[in-house]
């Protein structure tokens, strides 16, 4: 049985903490029921996670190899990969880069990371300093001390979603504004307006993004004065229904062409012909636990590779991997005891088969030359950088313990660990762009 889910090789920079997190790695329940024996010629293996922080005299590529033994000192499953290590070097041009998501990407945080590390001159971790070198591309924005970064990020969207114009009309979610007081435990709730039930996917300051229950398929024309709650939110309040719009359509759609067209997308934005893309793509769809077929989702994201190649045969791209999901009650805050996700370890299961189909595109020889896979799952803390907040252990006991209330979306620390696995990812890309 294979329990050890080592990507092929991860990307290490010089001056760069490095860590690799067992829970990212191995597939089990319970990751620390058997002894970890981590081996490599650098770093230091800890309980919980493998960590390097390579020097200047440091570069070069390491063998790190990890093995599950008993108490019998019998080799349960055993797993390889190398480690690369490289010194950033400053590009002679402006890069141009291109980030894609979902709800992970929603705030922008991951290319904000990226941008700054690369750029600007920022402690904790030390930016490299090296100016205004990169053109993050899109229609979404964040600031970055004062330097704007692009992206395209939308909750609850696939690789289908963004191979299609579907997300307008009757399967599309709808943001709504109102005044609200909701947090990340309130995400993925169900609310109800006109008999029709709303699920809560993306919270902002002055509005919130609802996408569809079962069978809702209503005009917006029908949708009520209010939004009452039905189950899973810790804030219940009614919520007064101020404004509301269909969510925003597929930003590559070209309606001439009735087809997604990223040079299209380009022209009509004024954006310059891309060096590198980044998906991070979906924790949507993995609805079946330990789900082998990603067929959903692969057939898609081929097109979408397709489609960037044949359009720009020079950029390159990568597949971020998703992170796994909560490990200590988030699962269970946001989808009860039945339905979707609700099998937590089932859920974590799907999340390495589904990362393992990625990987597996990526080597795929049609798409091995220009697409690349990073294991942001082994580079993520799963146990601390999932929302979590201090609670009672039991109903008559004043002891508290740290319990999941959000399932699949990371707190703040979480989305800055999955910019920096996209920041080692940056700088390989940097130095071999000509």
């Amino acid at each position: 049985m294979k329990y050890i889910y080592l990507a092929k090789q991860y990307n290490l920079v010089v001056g760069d903490k490095f860590e690799l997190f067992y829970r990212g790695v191995i597939r089990l329940h319970n990751p620390y029921q058997y002894y970890i024996l981590v081996s490599c010629p650098k770093g230091n293996p800890y309980p919980r996670y493998f960590t390097y922080t390579p020097k200047e005299n440091e570069v070069g590529s390491y063998s790190l190899k990890i093995q599950l033994i008993d108490n019998d000192n019998n080799v349960i499953d055993e797993g390889e990969t190398t480690l690369i290590v490289e010194k950033p070097n400053k590009p002679d041009r402006k890069i141009n880069i291109l980030c894609i998501g979902d709800s992970l990407t929603v705030n922008g945080v991951w290319p904000q990371v990226g941008y700054t590390r690369v750029c600007l001159n920022e402690e904790n971790p030390k930016g490299l300093n090296y100016g205004d070198v990169l053109n993050l591309m899109g229609t979404c924005k964040i600031d970055a001390s004062g330097h704007e970064v692009g992206y395209e990020g939308y909750g609850g969207w696939t690789w289908k979603s963004y191979c299609t114009n579907d997300h307008i009309g009757l399967t599309s979610s709808v943001w709504i504004t109102t005044k609200h007081q909701m947090t990340e435990e309130d995400q993925h709730s169900l609310w109800q307006s006109n008999g029709y039930i709303w699920i809560l996917e993306t919270i902002e300051a002055t509005r919130l993004k609802f996408k569809r229950g079962p069978n809702n398929v209503s005009m917006l024309s029908n949708l009520g004065k209010t939004l009452k709650h039905v189950a899973n939110a810790k804030h219940q309040k009614e919520l007064k229904i101020e404004s509301y719009e269909y969510e925003k359509t597929n930003p590559f759609w070209n309606k001439d062409k009735n087809d997604i067209s990223f040079k299209n997308y380009m022209k009509q934005n004024k954006f310059r012909i891309p060096d590198l893309i980044y998906i991070l793509l979906t924790w949507n769809g993995l609805y079946v636990p330990y789900n082998h077929d990603f067929s959903h989702h692969i057939d898609y994201a081929k097109i979408i590779l397709r489609k960037i190649h044949k359009e720009y045969p020079l950029a390159k791209v990568t597949l971020l991997g998703i992170q796994i999901c909560s490990v200590n009650g988030g699962i269970a805050a946001n989808y009860g005891a039945t339905g979707p996700y609700h099998d937590t370890f089932g859920t974590i299961s799907s999340a390495f088969y589904y990362n393992e189909a990625l990987e597996e595109l990526c080597n795929d020889p049609e798409f091995s030359s220009y697409t690349d896979y990073v294991d942001t799952k082994g580079q993520f803390d799963s146990e601390y950088n999932m929302p979590s907040v201090l609670t009672p252990v039991n109903a008559r006991s004043k002891t508290t313990e740290l319990i999941g209330v959000n399932g699949v979306h990371p707190n703040m620390d979480g989305y800055l660990q999955i910019g920096d696995a996209f920041y080692r990812k940056l700088v390989f890309d940097l130095n071999r762009i000509k």
